[in-house]
């Protein structure tokens, strides 16, 4: 199922910025910040995220169209496209966007050192959740995934 290949790239995508990127980025803010811009300056999380997770959440409704009549399935995808709604695309929207541009795009010009560091420290928090909640909705749409086959298979 493509959902289920949608979440789990989403959340290794996650994986990654968590411990490739992100040390690097919060290793001695502010001054990691204005590296980190100079070296993500043609292309970034934020060139990439956006876009796969409004494909993850577009295959999710399909996928939950599809499976609407069969409940045993249909729970684990619900699950999983609640959790990655919620924690991954609400949460980036309203919580982590905002944090964005106040370290990314105003960063020194605009901010004090302090708010920069309080800004990253609270990006960093929150983003524990959301890489946990990713992780437990890559496993719904994965258990999602083998009900489905296992469905699929009781017809034959």
């Amino acid at each position: 199922m493509l959902y289920a290949w949608a979440q789990t790239v989403v959340t290794g995508a996650l994986l990654f910025d968590t411990f490739v990127l992100y040390p690097n980025i919060f290793a001695d803010v502010p001054q990691s910040l204005s590296t980190s811009m100079q070296f993500l300056s043609q292309s970034s999380p934020g060139s990439f995220l956006p876009g796969l997770g409004a494909f993850t959440l577009a295959t999710g409704l399909i996928t939950l169209w599809v499976w609407r009549q069969e409940r045993s399935v249909l729970k684990y995808f619900l699950a999983g496209i609640l959790l990655a709604a919620a924690f991954d695309l609400a949460a980036s929207a309203l919580y982590f966007w905002p944090r964005n541009v106040i370290m990314f795009t105003e960063g020194q010009k605009v901010h004090s050192a302090e708010k920069l560091i309080e800004a990253s420290r609270q990006f960093q928090s929150a983003h524990w959740v959301r890489v946990a909640a990713s992780l437990i909705a890559s496993c719904c749409a994965m258990l999602g995934l083998v009900a489905a086959v296992r469905h699929s298979g009781r017809g034959r």
